[in-house]
């Protein structure tokens, strides 16, 4: 009864060391390379020029590498793919101009904000019947897939809303006359109209919702994120982020 008692206690500990043991391999392994995604069709923040990516998130996250001695990776993805591939281990973290929201919170941590920007309406110059957030109701809208423009249009009665995977596709819709509304934030906005030289198109001057914008982060995987806030810290404090910031939004008007 005894050996019994014994071989019993042994083997109680020995399942007991492969529960702990299980718990702990659900944390994410450390890694020396850090692999970020975006979707690359939102300049300033990223777009592909050529084979490469740029846009303030690139030169972002290769600072955080930097700060943190890790190689990046940068790869591109459709934005409503970028959560799922961060939650089954394909990426180590968002870098996409990503809106912290209550509902992401739900699937994934994120960064301290490193921006702030304002969600907006972008129509023809000739329309005057846009004028505010009230007008939205009843309107037919383009907005990207899994954005906030698209959640908030959503809400408004009798509104038909169009989802795109790219913004080049939503202006030209609005230039084709096929919506009436464009949700982007400013920054994006303002870079297309200026940029692409779309003088039939204008900023309705109502800023809709104030967003903060984070880095998405797997929720198993404390330490990264831990790493990325030090590392905007640090870049805040010595204005290296400064010097991004006036980079790729100085000459935004």
């Amino acid at each position: 009864m005894k050996l019994k008692k014994s071989l019993a206690l042994v083997l109680g500990a020995t399942l007991m060391i492969g529960v702990f043991a299980g718990c702990g391999s659900e944390q994410a392994p450390k890694k020396d390379t850090i692999k970020f995604a975006a979707e690359t069709t939102y300049p300033p923040f990223e777009f592909a020029d050529g084979d490469k990516y740029q846009g303030f998130d690139v030169d972002l996250a290769n600072a955080i590498g930097k700060e943190t001695g890790k190689k990046v990776e940068f790869v591109s993805m459709g934005f409503d793919a970028l959560i799922p591939a961060l939650q089954s281990g394909q990426i180590d973290a968002i870098a996409s101009g990503m809106v912290i929201t209550k509902e992401r919170l739900e699937k994934i941590d994120f960064s301290d904000p490193y921006y702030q920007v304002n969600l907006i309406m972008v129509v023809k110059k000739d329309n005057n019947t846009v004028n505010g957030e009230a007008d939205i109701a009843g309107k037919t809208v383009a907005a990207q897939i899994g954005t906030t423009g698209a959640f908030l249009a959503k809400e408004k009665p009798g509104t038909t809303v169009k989802e795109f995977d790219t913004i080049p596709n939503m202006l030209q819709d609005l230039e084709n006359g096929n919506v009436e509304i464009v949700m982007l934030d400013e920054p994006i906005a303002k870079y297309f109209i200026q940029v692409g030289n779309m003088a039939n198109l204008k900023i309705v001057p109502v800023g809709l919702q104030s967003h903060q914008l984070g880095i998405g982060v797997a929720k198993n995987n404390p330490e990264l994120t831990k790493e990325i806030n030090a590392a905007l810290k640090k870049m805040k404090d010595n204005g290296e982020y400064k010097k991004l910031e006036d980079k790729w939004f100085g000459n935004i008007k």
